[in-house]
């Protein structure tokens, strides 16, 4: 397996599946399902995105396969209650689409991600994954799992929601540059300060809500940090 044909087709993933996506169209899709326009211009989007990370004429097969994959598994996504097992089901087989691609697909010159590799001491194409990772999937992620054991369900949870979101994102950030610099007793300062803020609040629903939500932002971020700062590419 090329592990940089499967790094690239993994970003090209990310960006296209999650922020090339508004989600007044992704509930279009899930509304009209495969009579949804955008069901079809949405994996054609992915499929050439994924051809602009690994542009070589030989890969136009391979493209057209992410294309036509894409499209067979968010159709049966949209047929599925929208939970978190369904979303993670979606990721796996995209993923697993990816992964034989990047097993079969023989590049014959350096990819544009490659050109990226110029630090010594980090690994800037991982870190450019990890940075997109953790902002909007990780989001939708930690919401899904939120909703799945029914945390923050109270009415005096919704008003932190959207604010939680963006908090989420910079508190994400923060420990994967500590993870990325050894500083691991920042992250526990950041993590005892926003326990700090909670301390006097009595809305036990509320407390649950962030304290999960904390838990798993830098569960997630701590684990991208170090894998960036571990992974080896060849």
């Amino acid at each position: 397996m090329n592990s940089w044909v499967l790094l690239s087709l993994c970003l090209a993933h990310i960006i296209a599946d999650f922020y090339f996506q508004e989600d007044k169209l992704c509930r279009e899709k899930a509304e009209r399902k495969i009579k949804s326009s955008f069901m079809y211009l949405h994996a054609l989007v992915v499929g050439t995105v994924s051809w602009m990370m690994i542009p070589e004429l030989a890969f136009w097969k391979y493209a057209l396969l992410i294309v036509g994959s894409h499209w067979l598994i968010d159709v049966g996504k949209a047929y599925l209650s929208p939970t978190l097992w369904a979303f993670l089901l979606d990721q796996l087989l995209h993923f697993v689409i990816l992964f034989l691609v990047a097993t079969n697909y023989l590049p014959q010159k350096a990819m544009p991600l490659q050109y990226l590799d110029i630090l010594p001491d980090i690994f800037l194409p991982g870190l450019l994954l990890a940075v997109l990772f953790c902002m909007k999937p990780t989001n939708i992620l930690i919401k899904l799992i939120l909703e799945r054991y029914q945390i923050g369900e109270a009415s005096s949870c919704q008003d932190i929601k959207n604010a939680g979101g963006l908090i989420g994102n910079l508190e994400r950030m923060l420990t994967l540059l500590f993870v990325l610099i050894g500083q691991f007793e920042a992250i526990g300062f950041i993590v005892a300060a926003k326990s700090l803020l909670r301390f006097k609040d009595t809305d036990t629903a509320k407390t649950e809500y962030v304290l999960a939500g904390t838990f798993l932002s830098f569960g997630i971020a701590i684990a991208c940090g170090l894998a960036v700062k571990y992974l080896v590419v060849s």
